[in-house]
């Protein structure tokens, strides 16, 4: 379908499943325990870590990245910065 993920077959879709089963479980289980300890840790407090952890990480780019943040490939002048442009319309962006 146009804009959206190709549509697989239900014997694609069941080859799909078993192949990513153990990244699944994985997730899985890094999820629950991620939001026991975000309980145990606080929800107010992990809300405020999180805004510290920003304003810090926005403070950084300010000071190391040129223009702050990421930058079009053909904006950055040192070409050993440049990110790679694959074929095709997507635009991988860089930092410098």
């Amino acid at each position: 379908p146009p804009g959206g993920a190709p549509r697989v077959s239900p014997a694609q879709a069941a080859r799909l499943r078993a192949w990513n089963s153990l990244d699944w479980a994985l997730y899985a289980h890094l999820n629950r325990s991620f939001w026991r300890r975000a309980e145990a840790f606080g929800a107010t407090r992990l809300q405020q870590e999180v805004a510290r952890l920003r304003q810090h990480r926005h403070a950084l780019a300010r000071r190391c990245l040129r223009g702050g943040g990421p930058l079009p490939a053909r904006s950055i002048a040192d070409g050993r910065l440049r990110p790679f442009q694959p074929p095709g319309r997507a635009e991988i962006l860089g930092y410098a």
